[in-house]
């Protein structure tokens, strides 16, 4: 399993592959997408701002009070390629972004904003990992609105696929 120290590199990396390639995407592409409702690259990096922030809150509260409210795991923990798997799946499903984690339109003027809002969570994100521990990630679980309770260590994976996930999205727009 993947020991919160490689998870955290694992994060820094896809945040930071998804920001140094908007950095560097031409600015007529930011407000494009690559299909009739599909999202922007604006929209891309809105949708992962607000996927990450409701984690970085959860991640800061008590560990009793995420147990009180979500529980602990009772099944084995998925692998990071168990997870992406599942995740696949459950998109190949239909599986779609619920409500509060839909963007609105991104006009190419909040494109420096939310980079530096996106970095920001990263960071947060890396941080509070840092106060967890390796058996509380992986028995401490909390929603995820497509895939149920996941463990704080699950969550991680996904938010490292998730990232490349969208980036890839993002490549795709031309």
């Amino acid at each position: 399993m993947h020991s919160i120290p490689e998870i955290q590199q694992g994060l820094d990396t896809a945040f930071e592959k998804v920001i140094q390639y908007v950095e560097k995407q031409a600015d007529d592409l930011f407000e494009s997408s690559f299909s009739e409702g599909k999202w922007s690259t604006g929209e891309q990096l809105e949708h992962l701002i607000k996927s990450v922030a409701p984690i970085n809150l959860g991640l800061v509260l008590p560990k009793k009070v995420l147990k009180w409210k979500y529980g602990t795991s009772d099944r084995d923990e998925m692998s990071f390629d168990e997870l992406t798997t599942l995740y696949k799946q459950k998109l190949s499903e239909g599986g779609k972004a619920t409500p509060p984690y839909i963007p609105k339109n991104i006009p190419l003027e909040k494109k420096s904003a939310l980079l530096g809002k996106y970095r920001l969570e990263k960071e947060k994100l890396v941080k509070a990992l840092s106060k967890w521990d390796e058996d509380a990630i992986s028995e401490i679980v909390a929603p995820h609105p497509i895939l149920g309770n996941l463990t704080i260590r699950e969550l991680m994976f996904f938010t490292i696929y998730h990232n490349y996930h969208h980036l890839e999205s993002i490549k795709s727009i031309q």
